[in-house]
């Protein structure tokens, strides 16, 4: 009970501390206009007095009204883009006053190129949402990310992951370029939100797109934040370091169990040179840099795990990170940015996980329960030199290096059941380790002709990827079949050579029309020399064994001739396209002598729309159409046994899939409300998709068969593949954004297909069947927000989520359907000027796991500022209170289906302590570098003008 009223009082809280400020009776209104009598829609209206500042906008009909506090004097000042600013001393004595047109003459100095300080808290354009950071106030010294939490549309989850409009953002850029090789947590952690003008989620399809103007194919989600003009002379730098321990029952541990944290960054902007210095130290699950899964790995011995991944979100972090950004004009006509990055990490997680595997007659469920730790070292490194001679010629060049490495000690227990009767009862460990050196460079030219909205654009690429991998797997097995090799030395080298351009001309047939033709070649070659061997038991020598072994070399080579015809007028602009592409794959075994020869050809139509109904409402339409190659693993012709209970084969008669991908957008944002709704619908079709062959074995196969009792997968082409999603947020402010409710959900549906096939245990023919395993998953969110400056922040907030799995071939007894439900508040009140408490308490139901929990997560600090200028904090923090945080997940496909549960950091106290220095100039820098990218990422420019490239 002590745990649903500390809830109630948190509710009662947040809603008693907003309810004081929201009086208000006095109320100014008035009409914006300029001098010819045009209304001004969209006008910022600031009403200041010596103690608040009240802001709103003009409604669609240029028309005000706002709330004062109190009778007395104030300062009006009206805003709006093109005008020069208003400013008006009015006294407010009665309830109401009106103060008629308010006339704002024209700007007469406009500054070209650089960003454009919005004056409404929204803007919408196309490929681009831009929020004006100022509407959404946080505290000092907070960073970027909280910032972003207020924002519709945008959500950031536990782990700092943002997603936009129902889509991950994938990269950040500064000032319009990558910031730490475009790394999202990187930026938005680290950077203090009182420098940033501007957040803008940007489409972006590019550089060359950018350049060019015409933008097709799949779009990703950037994040833009430009800094503010007078932020950009001076410095900022912030340390941080804490120490604390686990707690078990309440009592502090006295084993290994300290929690420490130790982080250091400097920011120092000089006009165009812009450094930043990052450095983190701690065992507390926080990850400076994102590399993805820290090195290439197939599935182990405990499961069918991908890509370094744990089997959940779950493990305990020891995280070791130091990484560098510069940029730089270095003369008139040359730019230059780039970035270092270093991260040394150590993850242990303990997982237990249930499989249930399709079967045509004999179903099965493994129980895996594992302990692995993964040693992971990462470097990147980027850089980027932009080469402006003058306005008709742009030319970028862009070298990487990365490497990626890992280390992994994996031990556990596997049980196999098929119809109630034990196939193999193993435990297993496992060493191996991999690393991934990674070199490329980009070069990217554009020229545009005297003739208006002719241009040309060539842009050529090149790199080698190299995989070089161990694994030692070793089985001891306590019952049924022994089937694989008990120990195994797996060595694999893979190479890959990559080569391509990609060519664009546009002709303009008139100025609001205009014809591109384009053409890209892309040319990979890889070589894949995989080594098996295994104890003799006889000899007790490793011997090669010739079955599991393979040196396998292939070429994927890739044309595409298109042309797109685009038109532009004020309100709406299209481009409708068609490409021609064939591909080739050719394939040789060096060990078989097989050679394989695969050939396709497809036509894809692309075609994109963008209508503009106003300046806060848009609407887009986007298709096309492309080839995906098979990778090395599913091509080489050999079986891999590293995986005891699920070994794989590759096909080398593989052809590449091709995706038809639909998605529709449409914002809209209410100037007079300040309303928000976003939706977005995609559709995706694959023709030959690369699905998996389960063949299930009998326990008693054929003699000296390791395949006995296994369930080997197969890779084939397969049509019938499709999937679908669709999200929405509408977002609803109520006293100038005091209080916010929003509504979010979000679809996916799978229609996943996958070939199940068995062997009969006397004939040992094997039947197969087709498998469509539909896969429904939905969300739904609701959240209210209350944000009054310097008192209360914070917010209610639940979701419903359902994952639910059907298949063709029907499965007894098998659990297809899990849900979660998380109920929670979080928030901060500001107390006594200088002390903060925030608490963030959630409640998780799930339902449909074995063996699940329904944990109660509270995370609560409380701070203190301090020092001159506020520049300490010390704080005081407890994480999972109750020590109940869990972590459970489940993984839906074609032939299985999987729930598990692993480990995450429990209860622990940290004390630590926190400097942040700063100091700006305030000098305004020049205009910004041209080039793609920049300010607004290519996705905001004059409504109706042609391509930036032309």
């Amino acid at each position: 009970m002590k745990i649903y009223r500390l809830f109630c009082a948190l509710i009662l809280l947040v809603f008693t501390a907003g309810g004081t400020y929201a009086q208000s009776n006095y109320i100014v209104t008035g009409t914006v206009k300029d001098s010819t009598g045009t209304t001004l829609p969209g006008s910022t209206v600031k009403l200041i007095s010596a103690r608040d500042t009240v802001l709103t906008a003009a409604d669609i009909n240029g028309q005000f009204s706002i709330k004062a506090t109190a009778t007395g004097t104030y300062n009006l000042q009206i805003q709006s883009i093109g005008y020069q600013t208003l400013k008006k001393s009015i006294v407010i004595s009665s309830g109401q006053t009106a103060l008629g047109n308010m006339v704002l003459a024209t700007e007469s100095k406009l500054l070209a190129g650089v960003n454009i300080v919005e004056v409404t808290p929204v803007k919408i354009k196309e490929d681009t949402v831009e929020y004006n950071a100022a509407a959404y106030k946080v505290r000092d010294g907070a960073p970027v990310e909280d910032v972003l939490k207020k924002l519709p549309g945008v959500e950031v989850d536990k782990s700092g992951n943002v997603t936009a409009q129902g889509k991950s953002v994938t990269k950040v850029r500064v000032n319009g370029k990558d910031f730490f090789g475009g790394d999202v947590k990187t930026a938005t952690q680290n950077l203090p939100a009182d420098i940033i003008q501007n957040i803008q989620i940007i489409d972006d399809y590019g550089d060359q797109a950018n350049l060019t103007g015409l933008k097709t194919g799949e779009s990703e989600k950037v994040l833009n934040i430009t800094v503010k003009a007078d932020k950009n002379y001076g410095y900022f730098g912030q340390t941080s370091f804490g120490e604390g321990a686990d707690a078990q029952q309440g009592v502090l541990s006295k084993d290994e169990a300290n929690r420490y944290v130790a982080s250091a960054n400097v920011f120092s902007f000089n006009g165009d040179r812009q450094l930043a210095f990052l450095g983190n130290l701690n065992n507390t699950n926080t990850n400076l840099f994102t590399f993805g899964g820290g090195g290439p790995r197939s599935g182990g011995p405990g499961g069918r795990q991908q890509d370094g991944a744990s089997a959940s979100s779950g493990g305990i972090t020891t995280a070791r990170s130091l990484g560098f950004n510069y940029r730089d004009q270095w003369s008139k006509t040359v730019s230059a940015y780039g970035s270092y990055s270093f991260s040394d990490n150590t993850v242990n997680t303990l997982s237990s996980t249930i499989q249930t595997n399709t079967s045509l007659t004999d179903p099965s469920v493994n129980n895996i329960g594992s302990n692995q730790t993964d040693s992971k070292k990462n470097h990147r490194f980027n850089f980027n030199i932009e080469y402006k001679p003058d306005a008709a010629n742009y030319l970028k060049f862009t070298p990487t290096v990365t490497y990626a490495g890992v280390n992994t000690d994996q031990s556990g227990s596997s049980n196999l059941i098929r119809n109630g009767e034990t196939i193999t009862d193993y435990n297993f460990n496992s060493i191996s380790n991999s690393s991934s050196p990674n070199y490329g460079a980009n070069l990217l030219y554009n020229h545009k002709f005297n003739t208006t909205g002719r241009n040309f654009s060539v842009n050529i690429s090149g790199g080698r990827a190299d995989v070089n991998k161990y694994q030692n797997p070793v089985y001891t097995y306590t019952s049924g079949v022994a089937n694989t090799p008990l120990n195994q030395q797996i060595n694999t080298d893979v190479k890959l050579d990559s080569v391509g351009a990609a060519l664009s001309y546009i002709e303009p047939l008139s100025t609001k029309s205009f014809l591109e033709a384009n053409y890209a070649y892309h040319y990979a070659y890889t070589t894949s020399d995989k080594a098996t061997d295994t104890l003799n038991l006889t000899t007790n020598q490793l011997d090669r064994y010739g079955l599991l072994s393979n040196n396998y070399n292939f070429a994927f080579i890739t044309n595409r001739l298109g042309l797109n015809y685009r038109f532009i007028d004020k309100k709406y602009n299209y481009t409708l396209g068609i490409a021609a592409q064939p591909t080739t794959l050719n394939g040789n075994s060096v060990t078989t002598g097989v050679q394989t020869h695969v050939t396709t050809f497809n036509i894809a139509p692309s075609a994109r729309f963008i209508y503009n109904f106003s300046r806060s409402q848009s609407l887009s339409l986007n298709y096309s159409g492309a080839s995906n190659q098979p990778s090395y693993s599913v091509l080489q012709p050999v079986t891999d046994f590293s995986n005891a209970s699920y070994p794989t084969q590759g096909n080398a008669d593989l052809k590449p899939e091709f995706n038809n991908n639909l998605s529709i957008r449409y914002n809209k944002f209410n100037f007079e409300s300040g309303n928000v709704l976003f939706t977005n619908l995609s559709f995706t079709k694959t023709d030959n998709k690369i699905v998996a062959n389960t063949i299930t074995y009998p326990k008693l196969y054929a003699p000296d068969s390791k395949l006995a009792g296994t369930i080997l997968t197969q890779y084939l082409n397969a049509d019938g593949f499709y999937s679908g999603s669709g999200s929405y947020t509408y977002s609803k402010p109520f006293e100038k954004r005091k209080y916010t409710l929003s509504f979010n959900g979000n679809v996916s549906y799978n229609n996943n297909i996958s070939y199940i096939s068995n062997i009969d245990a006397d004939s040992y023919a094997m039947t197969s069947q087709k498998n469509i395993a539909k896969s429904l998953v939905l969300t739904q969110g609701l959240r209210f927000r209350t944000d009054l400056t310097d008192i209360i922040d914070a917010e209610l907030n639940g979701s419903y989520s359902l994952t639910n799995t059907s298949n063709s071939i029907a499965q007894a007894n098998v659990n297809n359907r899990f849900s979660t439900i998380n109920l929670g508040v979080n928030g901060k009140n500001y107390l006594w000027k200088d002390w903060t408490l925030s608490y963030d308490y959630t409640k998780i139901i799930y339902k449909g796991y074995t063996g699940a929990t329904n944990p109660n997560v509270l995370n609560a600090y409380v701070e203190r500022r301090f020092l001159k200028q506020n520049t300490g904090t010390i704080r005081l923090a407890a994480y999972d209170l109750f020590n109940q945080n869990t972590a459970f997940s489940n993984t839906p496909s074609g032939s299985y289906i999987t729930q598990t549960n692993s480990n995450k950091l429990g209860r622990y106290f940290l004390l630590s302590f926190t400097l942040r220095l700063q100091k700006f100039a305030g000098k305004r820098p020049g205009p910004p570098d041209g080039g793609p990218g920049g300010p607004g990422g290519g996705g905001m420019r004059p409504e109706g003008g042609p391509p930036p490239g032309v």
